[in-house]
């Protein structure tokens, strides 16, 4: 299983400022947006410990379209199960599969995110929004994509990443 899937995006048309991309994700029959106003993190945490994401049903796919977002995943299905991965405009839509714990974090500008996602047919949105805590994520050493381990600190700490 590939650890990290992006779905990029096709530019099909430029004008002088203007981009036209088609933004498909196969088999897509959901599309949430996400804003984060400032900065963020999301789950937050609670009691001073991480909190986590896990979806059963649902397999995200989430597209930075303004801002940045700096995601950290955990997925013990995974060769290398625990990464940061740093989203921009230019990315491309991140896979995030079910049963793979995560969270995301929001710099000072915020960040708006499109996620394409695709549900099976026991997706309960009342239910498929599991917020827990990840117990091993720490017991396995970070990889990173897009950022450097200086990058996550300051990003997570300052809210800036260049």
């Amino acid at each position: 299983m590939n650890e990290l899937v992006f779905t990029d995006q096709r530019v099909f048309r430029n004008t002088p400022g203007v981009r036209f991309s088609d933004i498909t994700v196969p088999e897509c029959n959901g599309i949430d947006l996400v804003e984060h106003s400032g900065p963020s993190v999301s789950p937050p945490d609670k009691d001073g410990r991480p909190s986590w994401y896990i979806h059963l049903h649902q397999t995200d796919n989430n597209r930075v379209i303004h801002g940045q977002r700096l995601f950290e995943l955990f997925y013990p299905k995974w060769e290398r199960p625990h990464w940061f991965v740093f989203l921009d405009e230019d990315t491309g839509a991140l896979q995030i599969p079910p049963g793979c714990f995560h969270r995301s974090y929001s710099g000072k500008q915020g960040s708006l995110l499109l996620n394409h996602a695709v549900r099976t047919a026991l997706f309960d949105e009342t239910k498929d929004f599991t917020v827990c805590r990840c117990p091993s994520a720490l017991d396995h050493p970070p990889h990173y994509h897009g950022i450097s381990p200086w990058g996550v600190t300051t990003f997570i700490n300052h809210g800036v990443y260049e």
